[in-house]
């Protein structure tokens, strides 16, 4: 028998509804066996029914064929509860047994506090519980000693027959009325005794069974409340696919409860069975009793009463074996739904994400899915459902060669790996990728590499062999699992159903979570320039206040990121902080030009350009340089775009040592720091800013420009005290930088690298490797003396006054085949220019700066 999936459900009432097993807009099929129709036209109720089918009215009987139903109203039949409102109907009823065409009634959304970021909870595990039970035998039936009443009445008996034949004979009157009268008392007593005896005993065993039969009810009610908290437990553990809906819809604190570490993580329910129970109740027979003891008898009926438990879970682990579905289409989709619903529901899109690959002539039956925040695949950001050829090839393509890193990554390790996202392949048209190059893994018997498998046929023939859990689905009731991680075990069981429950609504609950993990989750996702500062505009910056409080020989540090909520990450290239040398690594993508430029605007904002000035090596086309050329702390450029400027600059920087040098001797220092002292004091006529040399993508330098990146290294050597320094970006340091460059280099600035071992080469760790965000890095200085991961700031953001920000975007996107937006406005020519000719908060602050600067006639 299904489970009940009993539950209450609101519907807009209609001026004109029918019900019945073929009614138009509500058929139930659990009274099906009962002929009754009914039809609300207005505020009358029409019953057509024969026999004796009773409908009840607010718990009275009906005897008539004709209700007025007014506000709040209650229709009962059976199982099958209507409650009556003026703009809408309630149902309660199990729904899996009733259709409907009425429209739910909406109900006021409830979020929780948050919404839509959504945090798990500390997760409660309740198991079922393996018990023992004993039920001891009963006391020994009291028996009658050995012997019946004429056994004890015979022999005395006798005696005073042949006392008295004695007397008569020899003539002994008295003493045979003495001797008899003996006897007979001795005879009186015997029977008394022997009745009391009987009495007793009798006394005795009524009492027993009395006694024991309230044992036995005590051991009912023990093995009850047992019995009571297994189906809870059962029930917590696989709850209906009813009470999987109500969870969602009510945001409940178990969604995405199990993580991928839990031993039920990808275990999923494939219907119910009848089944052992794990509360063992047993019978004490210790000795062999020949005789036939009523109470015995019953106390050896509970433990087989109490065997068997209604609703067994049938669970497979899909972590462990790859599953095959073997059935019709109908069935088989039938229960793909019901186990997609349980898997979205307690596994995180972060954990878990599936690849659905299915025949185009299915696409409007699995529509609802692509609501399912699993199906979005966040690694190639497209919708992982694959129902053409042209699909396929742009999605699997990129999948197989995250498997193959997968694959090289654990031979090169030698060890086992979780591998985070889990995908899920589930293959109901094998024909599209039969031929495709990712078979390679998905034929593979390994389950090491991340990834689980559905595979659907109509033949179990069909299936390929590294299917090692096989289920049958017999019809649209039964089915059977015939193996389970290749073991056989020919398990049957009852398969459930999805009627009467909306998965597309559930889909849509759970689409706008953001399902925030750990403590990580502490640094934000993105952070502006101005958001970093606390700030709107270049103005509320108070640059010259910030340039006169601020003195270079005391800190140069400066914000770059946050590493959580109101906590900024500082770089500090003081020679006593975290200077005076730096490299920072990041591959494409990673946000590592951005975080060099928000690095450069930090320091203009806070120091004066006679306190810090830039010379930009740009081997990037020269990008960087352009957004910085009005920037009054620029002191020259470099591209490779100008090899001839190259060896000039390189002239220059050789010539501005020898300069710092001769006038740190002119004025009897050897530091910069005294230096920039004396010119505070106005001890010192000439500004001699500290130089910080940043060269983004130097590979590129050290590939065309050999001899320019030894100068740089003789730079990190005698440039310390000149206050000189040197910043080097590259997307992969191995190989790029040398000995006298790492030795050289205090801190060091890695954002997302392309392995790990490029991550440990930086970090001596492998967690760059991990970072999936752009702009997320950590911060090491020295030996660990500070490890920070943090977010930097977005200095390219667009800049816009609070009322700018507030004009919406009408800009309309349609979501393609792959779940990619396209853009449904042509003509962008209506928008403001504002809109599209946005500045960045970059472009703002340097021309603030730059607007200062000759305020105050500052030269660079």
């Amino acid at each position: 028998m299904e489970r009940k999936a009993t539950s209450i459900r609101t519907y807009k009432r209609k001026p004109q509804i029918w019900f019945g097993t073929e009614a138009d807009s509500f058929s139930y099929d659990f009274v099906w066996h009962l002929p009754l129709q009914m039809c609300l036209d207005g505020e009358t109720l029409n019953l057509k029914r024969e026999g004796t089918i009773k409908v009840f009215l607010n718990n009275q009987i009906v005897n008539g064929n004709q209700i007025i139903i007014k506000n709040g109203d209650q229709i009962h039949i059976e199982d099958f509860m209507i409650t009556f409102f003026k703009e809408k109907l309630e149902v309660l009823a199990d729904t899996t047994c009733f259709e409907t065409t009425l429209l739910p009634e909406r109900q006021e959304e409830e979020y929780f506090e948050g919404f839509p970021f959504y945090k798990r909870s500390p997760r409660v595990v309740y198991q079922r519980k393996e018990e023992k039970v004993e039920i001891k035998a009963p006391p020994r039936k009291k028996e009658m000693s050995k012997g019946s009443l004429a056994q004890l009445i015979i022999p005395p008996l006798c005696m005073m027959a042949l006392t008295i034949a004695m007397g008569v004979l020899m003539k002994r009157g008295p003493y045979m009325y003495m001797t008899a009268g003996m006897t007979a008392i001795t005879l009186i007593f015997s029977i008394q005794r022997y009745v009391s005896e009987k009495r007793n005993i009798k006394q005795e065993n009524k009492d027993r069974e009395v006694m024991y039969d309230e044992y036995l009810l005590r051991k009912r009610k023990e093995i009850k409340k047992l019995r009571e908290e297994e189906r809870e437990a059962i029930d917590y553990q696989t709850p209906t696919l009813s009470m999987l809906q109500d969870m969602v819809l009510e945001y409940s604190s178990r969604i995405y409860e199990r993580s991928i570490l839990d031993d039920d993580f990808l275990k999923v329910n494939l219907g119910y069975r009848k089944g052992e129970s794990q509360i063992e109740v047993s019978y004490e027979d210790k000795e062999l009793d020949m005789t036939k003891d009523e109470l015995i008898e019953r106390a050896k009926k509970i433990p087989k009463e109490f065997k068997k438990v209604e609703q067994i879970p049938v669970e497979i682990d899909l972590k462990k074996a790859h599953l095959g579905l073997v059935g019709n289409k109908r069935n088989i989709h039938e229960q793909l739904k019901y186990m997609l619903a349980q898997l979205t529901f307690f596994q995180s899109y972060r954990e878990l994400q599936i690849v659905f690959i299915h025949s185009g002539a299915y696409t409007e039956d699995f529509q609802y899915m692509r609501w399912y925040p699993h199906l979005r695949l966040e690694f190639i950001n497209v919708i992982g459902e694959i129902y053409s050829e042209q699909i396929r090839d742009q999605i699997l393509g990129s999948i197989q060669q995250i498997l193959k890193e997968r694959k090289l990554k654990q031979e090169e390790e030698k060890k086992a790996h979780i591998f985070l996202p889990h995908l899920l392949f589930i293959i109901d048209e094998p024909k599209l990728i039969l031929n495709h190059a990712i078979m390679e893994y998905l034929q593979s018997r390994e389950m090491e590499l991340g990834f689980s498998m559905i595979y659907t046929t109509d033949q179990k023939s069909n299936l390929p062999e590294n299917i090692r859990t096989i289920c049958i689905l017999d019809n649209s009731e039964e089915a059977h699992l015939l193996l389970e991680e290749g073991e056989r075990k020919n398990l049957r069981f009852e398969v459930q159903h999805t009627k009467g429950i909306s998965l597309e609504r559930m889909a849509r609950a759970l689409s706008p979570l953001i399902h925030e993990q750990g403590i990580t989750s502490q640094v934000p996702d993105k952070l502006t320039f101005f958001e970093m500062y606390g700030v709107d505009t270049p103005t509320q910056l108070e640059v010259e206040k910030r340039w006169e409080s601020h003195s270079a020989y005391k800190s140069l540090a400066v914000p770059i990121g946050a590493k959580a909520e109101n906590d900024f990450t500082e770089l500090n290239l003081h020679e006593k902080a975290h200077g005076p040398h730096g490299l920072v690594a990041g591959t494409t993508g990673s946000g590592k030009s951005e975080t060099i430029q928000t690095y450069i605007l930090s320091l203009a904002v806070n120091f004066h350009p006679h306190e810090v000035g830039f010379l930009l090596i740009d081997y990037k086309g020269g990008g960087m340089a352009n957004l910085f050329a009005d920037l009054p702390h620029l002191l020259g450029t470099i591209t490779n775009l100008d090899k001839a400027e190259s060896m000039r600059a390189m002239a220059s920087i050789k010539s501005e040592l020898a300069r710092r040098q001769r006038i740190f001797a002119e004025y009897g220092v050897n530091h910069i720091n005294d230096y920039q002292k004396l010119f505070r004091m106005g001890k010192a006529e000439e500004p001699l800013p500290h130089l910080f040399i940043i060269s983004d993508e130097f590979a590129e330098l050290k590939k065309e420009q050999p001899e320019f990146m030894a100068e740089l290294d003789s730079t990190s050597r005698i440039g310390r005290s000149l206050g000189v320094h040197l910043i080097l970006a590259t997307q992969k340091p191995s190989g790029v930088v040398d000995d006298q460059i790492w030795s050289n280099s205090t801190f060091r600035l890695c954002l997302k690298v392309q392995n790990a071992a490029d991550s440990k080469e930086m970090l001596h760790t492998a967690d760059a490797a991990n970072i999936t965000q752009a702009g997320r890095g950590y911060l090491q200085v020295g030996n660990n003396e500070i490890y920070e991961l943090f977010q930097s700031a977005w200095s390219g953001a667009s800049y816009g006054t609070k009322e700018e920000q507030k004009e919406e975007d009408d800009r309309v996107y349609l979501l393609n085949m792959l779940g990619q937006g396209e853009a449904l406005n042509k003509d962008f020519s209506g928008r403001k220019e504002s809109q599209q000719l946005k500045k960045s908060q970059l472009d703002v602050v340097v021309e603030h700066l730059q607007q200062l600067t000759k305020k105050s006639i500052v030269s660079k």
